[in-house]
């Protein structure tokens, strides 16, 4: 009799379990397919902001954004989600949003994609020194091969530049340019930086660089020409 009942009584556990594991991989497989969907929509629009279709663009990104958040409605810890918005919001120019939602989910989980796209939002409200250390942070988390690390780089070396750090900016774009070579206007950068540290031969060169990738690049043009004779060349 009691071991009828002990069964009796275990039955709706092992439902309500069963249930718990049902949900969960339901949720998880909804998040995913939600995920997957905006991400279609995020490169789709990454394509037309590359092709000068802006207006279009902004339109995709809003649609992947939409996506996104009605999933975090039902998955609001989903880390990848929570990225991705981000980066919407980002190329949406909502930075900051993608400042007020990056830092609250920081608190509590160190996703080194969110932390780079929360450094490139404070590149833009022209909060360097917080860009700055988010980049370290970046740096520190990500795996070296991760496709963002070129730019961080980049962005690294732009808030150097606002700081009058040019030493530590030209380290930040050279290595910058040593990772993604086919960047003609992170070349002038650098040329630009060179020829601050009055480093002429150098800042020719990369200005010459920018112009292999952009022939018509006129900053580039203008300064190797200035360089040209102070470089004694």
């Amino acid at each position: 009799m009691k071991a009828m009942e002990r069964r009796r009584f275990s039955l709706p556990s092992w439902v309500a379990f069963c249930l718990v594991l049902l949900f969960a991989g339901a949720q998880a497989a909804t998040g995913q397919a939600a995920y997957q969907s905006a991400s279609q929509l995020y490169l789709r629009g990454r394509q037309l902001q590359m092709a000068g279709k802006e207006t279009e663009a902004k339109k995709v990104f809003a649609s992947s954004l939409s996506t996104v958040e009605k999933a975090l409605q039902s998955d609001p810890s989903n880390l990848d989600l929570v990225s991705l918005q981000c980066w919407n919001l980002f190329r949406l120019e909502r930075h900051k949003e993608v400042v007020a939602i990056a830092q609250k989910v920081l608190q509590s989980a160190k996703d080194f994609r969110i932390m780079e796209t929360l450094a490139e939002s404070l590149y833009f409200l022209d909060r360097s020194e917080e860009a700055l250390q988010y980049f370290a942070n970046y740096v520190e988390l990500a795996p070296p091969t991760d496709d963002r690390m070129s730019s961080a780089y980049y962005y690294v070396g732009e808030c150097y530049m606002r700081l009058k750090k040019y030493e530590h900016a030209d380290i930040a774009f050279s290595t910058a340019v040593s990772m993604e070579k086919n960047m003609y206007y992170w070349w002038y950068r650098l040329g630009a930086v060179k020829e601050l540290l009055s480093q002429y031969k150098r800042a020719y060169e990369s200005y010459g660089r920018a112009l292999e990738l952009n022939a018509g690049f006129t900053p580039a043009k203008e300064g190797r020409t200035r360089v040209k004779a102070k470089a004694g060349l």
